[in-house]
């Protein structure tokens, strides 16, 4: 039952505040911490599906990017091409970061598979 509980304040917390930074001198998010904490197949379980979908939403703002990039119209032709060249470069980042949340993702899976 208590497991239960942890769970579902780890998903919660998650959910609702990924990026909450703690109070102190660290600056340690509530990420950071549910991370350093995660030990039970259930807590894992949260986090892989906590970055997945991080990983969904950096994949999204990469299509969005590479969507404004190639309907991006301006005034002159060196600003309208300076604007493709952002937007395609901030759509190749968000694809690396997607990927990375995916291979954190990945890492959870296979921690909340562990027998304990």
């Amino acid at each position: 039952m208590r497991s239960k509980i942890g769970a579902a304040l780890v998903i919660g917390a998650l959910a609702l505040s990924p990026s909450l930074a703690l109070a102190g001198d660290e600056g340690h998010s509530l990420e950071q911490l549910v991370v350093e904490m995660a030990d039970t197949p259930a807590e894992h379980a949260a986090l892989a599906t906590h970055y997945r979908a991080k990983a969904a939403e950096a994949r999204a703002a990469a299509a969005r990017h590479e969507s404004m990039g190639r309907v991006y119209t301006g005034g002159k032709m060196m600003q309208r091409e300076q604007m493709k060249a952002h937007c395609r470069k901030l759509a190749e980042e968000n694809t690396a970061i997607a990927a990375e949340y995916e291979e954190l993702a990945k890492v959870h899976e296979a921690e909340s598979k562990k027998a304990q």
